[in-house]
């Protein structure tokens, strides 16, 4: 049995398999993350916002103003408790930071119309920042303020942190200032980062069991049906050897068209096996300058039984042609019958006692002008002066115990002419199925396609009958073997 080595079919297979699903994953993952990451920057600035938006309706715009009128310079707030008004924002604003867990405080700012800037006015932070100014984002942060509307959620301050802010107004609806609460942006990383991770241990846990699923159980059946189809390959080229040889013995004992050049002018031989050996078979034997037999059969069967039948057949009739060269077709075919069972043993036997073929056997006398002929279950073929006459064989086989051993034959004498055609074929051409209704080719259009071509050389005519066959098999499967013989006397 073949060693199966690291770069087999099936290691290959598997390899590619698991780089695919690997790909895939990674594919996934990545995409997963993106999403993630994505998701997590929408849900924080989201967060943010909620909470501007309660402190902005929480912190009250007149305190602003009040607290930017009392306090006019930078640093005049130096504890949280200093001032009442500050205090009271202050808490609101260190009481959202603490419960959301916030890194950075939030402020609360305001636009300083002489300075051109804007200031911080509150802080959750531990220490006042009064009048700061407020340098990260201003000049989106002054756009919106000016507006009154809010920070793009989807965008992130220069300095890395995702910012979101609300406006605080006072009874007459004038922004006194706006609420801006922020986070860093590396805790989103962070977050979408632990989750990465996570998604990448599962997978590698969920790909460590695969790979030994794949190269353990399955690489383990995938390697023994690479075993199976080699050794089952191996096995075929044994057969398909030993076919080829059938083959060639075959070839060997069927007669090679050159034999026929030597008694008759013009002749075709169609021979079609369905697989590489064939059941059917004609056969030429010369008796003397003017005299030769010639026979088609077509045995039960095809492929190597029908062909080991063939064999026989062609060997039995050489033997009794040497022995009995004298006897017409009708008595060479009772001795065929007699020979061909008792070579199968098939004397009361039930089983396998249906094996035999259909002969059409003539016996041709150019000297004499005549024909001999005898049939099982084939006829022949005489074309006369553009005239078609059929003679059918008898309805016995040659071979099998269905219609008793002993059969005897009828032998048709005819009279011909130097230019009559004689056809002998088997019935492998006309059972061909296949034409726009996929149906059997028939006797009739096979004697319409013989009479139409007979004003062509027996050569062309046998090319004629190939090109229909095929036309009409088309894509089709050929059903059987075909044997088709076509002599001019």
């Amino acid at each position: 049995m073949p060693r199966i080595g690291p770069l087999s079919t099936s290691r290959k297979v598997l390899l590619a398999i698991y780089a695919l699903v690997l790909a895939l994953c990674a594919g996934f993952i990545a995409w997963s993350h993106a999403s993630t990451y994505a998701a997590l920057r929408r849900e924080a600035l989201t967060h943010l916002g909620s909470i501007t938006s309660t402190l902005a309706g929480q912190v009250e715009g007149a305190h602003v103003h009040r607290l930017l009128d009392k306090y006019g310079s930078r640093g005049a707030l130096v504890k949280n408790t200093q001032d009442a008004w500050y205090y009271v924002m202050h808490e609101h604003l260190r009481k959202a930071a603490a419960s959301n867990g916030l890194e950075s405080p939030i402020l609360v700012l305001s636009y300083d119309s002489l300075d051109q800037e804007l200031q911080i006015v509150a802080t959750s932070g531990t220490e006042p920042r009064f009048r700061e100014r407020f340098d990260r984002g201003q000049g989106r942060l002054l756009g919106d303020y000016f507006k009154g509307g809010r920070v793009d959620p989807e965008q992130a301050s220069a300095h890395g942190d995702l910012m979101a802010f609300d406006t605080i107004v006072d009874g007459k609806g004038r922004v006194m200032g706006i609420v801006l609460a922020e986070t860093p942006l590396a805790t989103v990383h962070a977050a979408a980062e632990r989750i990465l991770w996570r998604n990448v241990l599962i997978t590698s846990g969920v790909f460590a069991l695969l790979g030994l699923l794949l190269f353990g159980s399955v690489g383990r059946w995938l390697r023994q049906q690479e075993l199976d189809h080699t050794a089952l390959m191996a096995r075929h080229g044994h057969v398909t050897d030993s076919i080829q040889y059938v083959r060639k013995l075959q070839n060997a004992l069927v007669p090679s068209q050159d034999a026929y050049a030597t008694q008759f002018r013009d002749f075709f031989v169609m021979h079609r096996p369905k697989d590489l050996v064939s059941g059917d078979f004609h056969w030429y034997h010369r008796i003397g300058p003017d005299q030769c037999l010639v026979a088609a059969a077509d045995c039960t069967g095809h492929g190597l039984p029908g062909a080991m039948l063939a064999g026989i057949g062609c060997s039995l009739l050489n033997e009794l042609v040497t022995t009995s060269p004298e006897r017409d077709p009708a008595e060479l075919l009772h001795l065929l019958n007699e020979r061909l069972i008792g070579t199968l043993h098939q004397q009361g036997r039930r089983s396998g006692a249906g094996d035999g073929m259909d002969v059409a056997l003539c016996r041709i006398d150019r000297a004499a002008n005549e024909v001999l002929f005898a049939g099982a279950f084939r006829p022949l073929y005489l074309v006369q002066e553009g005239q078609l006459t059929v003679i059918n064989g008898d309805r016995r086989p040659i071979g099998g115990a269905h219609h008793g051993t002993d059969r005897h034959f009828t032998c048709h004498r005819l009279a011909v002419r130097p230019g009559d055609r004689l056809y002998l074929f088997s019935d492998g051409y006309v059972d061909q199925l296949g034409g726009p209704d996929h149906q059997r080719f028939m006797t009739k259009r096979f004697d319409d396609l013989v009479m139409h071509h007979q004003h062509l050389p027996l050569r062309d005519q046998g090319d004629v009958l190939e090109r229909a066959f095929l036309d009409w098999k088309g894509e089709s499967e050929q059903v059987d073997d075909i044997c088709v013989l076509g002599l001019e006397v």
